[in-house]
């Protein structure tokens, strides 16, 4: 799919600091004269922000495994279509706080292996892969410090064990063995600035 624009994803669990250093990368993109745009998912369209509502809620309704994931896509779906896309072909840079690796990630706490249907639906029915991925690794005790401090978190993160937890941040970092082209770890127990000048660096090579 042939854009001008850029799509740059974030991932990692919650309290990384994805938020934080999204905010930071379009603040220095824009000192340099590039228009970004700021998303995340679930949600970035008014169809997607009603989904994210089902799909975050703390008291959620048990679906399956099977019918989440397809809530999922089904907004990223509208996501991509109705505001990722359009940035892109305007030009644009779009800085996205999660994406379909997220998605990834997170469908292999289930029973049911759902990993085959998820590259199906990315590769047929997104048909959008980002230019460059951002995943911030932190220690589990401090995310779930600042996850269970906040009046939104995700449920995920708050619901899982130590061990679990650990096992989802490593399978975030396997991200960089499977798409090494695209996907960096940076770590967040460094300061803000540390990680943003890195991420900074990281970005204008795919820009220049």
């Amino acid at each position: 799919m042939a854009y001008q624009g850029k799509f740059i994803t974030f991932e990692g669990i919650d309290g990384a600091g994805k938020s934080t250093q999204v905010k930071l990368l379009q603040q220095n993109l824009n000192n340099k004269g590039f228009d970004c745009i700021v998303t995340r998912e679930p949600g970035g369209s008014p169809g997607s922000e009603k989904l994210r509502k089902i799909l975050v809620d703390k008291n959620k309704y048990n679906w399956s495994n099977l019918s989440e994931l397809l809530l999922f896509f089904a907004a990223r779906k509208d996501h991509v279509e109705k505001t990722i896309l359009p940035a892109l072909f305007a030009g644009k840079i779009v800085i996205c706080d999660r994406f379909t690796d997220s998605t990834r990630v997170y469908q292999s706490q289930g029973k049911q292996d759902l990993s085959k249907l998820i590259e199906l639906l990315q590769s047929k029915v997104i048909q959008l892969d980002p230019d460059l991925t951002f995943i911030l690794q932190i220690n589990p005790e401090i995310s779930l410090q600042r996850t269970n401090s906040r009046q939104e978190g995700d449920w995920r993160v708050s619901s899982l064990s130590r061990e679990r937890l650990i096992q989802v941040i490593n399978d975030f970092s396997d991200l960089t063995k499977q798409y090494p082209d695209r996907c960096f770890e940076i770590s967040t127990e460094t300061s803000q600035e540390e990680s943003a000048r890195e991420i900074l660096e990281r970005t204008m090579e795919i820009l220049e």
